[in-house]
């Protein structure tokens, strides 16, 4: 199993498999199992951003801010370098 710290990964920008900025990390998904805090998926982009920051509160006024966040499932990211995460395969593969 491995570990990796949070910080480490806030703020990064994420390469797809070609080099190419997917976006960076802002939001990190996860849920309790037993013990262990378990990653869901991780939100990357300006919508990402705006939602960690809170501006996910006008949807729930009825508002958008008109875009979702690019979200990466916990098994297509890379994070053997933690301060260079890269996903696994293309951004067109993930969409």
């Amino acid at each position: 199993m491995s570990h990796v710290r949070i910080d480490d990964l806030l703020g990064r920008v994420v390469r797809d498999s070609n080099g190419r900025s997917v976006g960076r990390i802002y939001e990190i998904r996860a849920e309790e199992q037993g013990d262990e805090l378990v990653i869901l998926e991780y939100h990357l982009g300006a919508a990402a951003m705006m939602e960690r920051v809170g501006l996910s509160i006008l949807r729930l006024a009825g508002l958008s801010h008109g875009r979702d966040p690019l979200k990466v499932p916990w098994d297509r990211m890379d994070l053997s370098e933690p301060r260079q995460p890269r996903l696994l395969g293309t951004l067109e593969d993930l969409r």
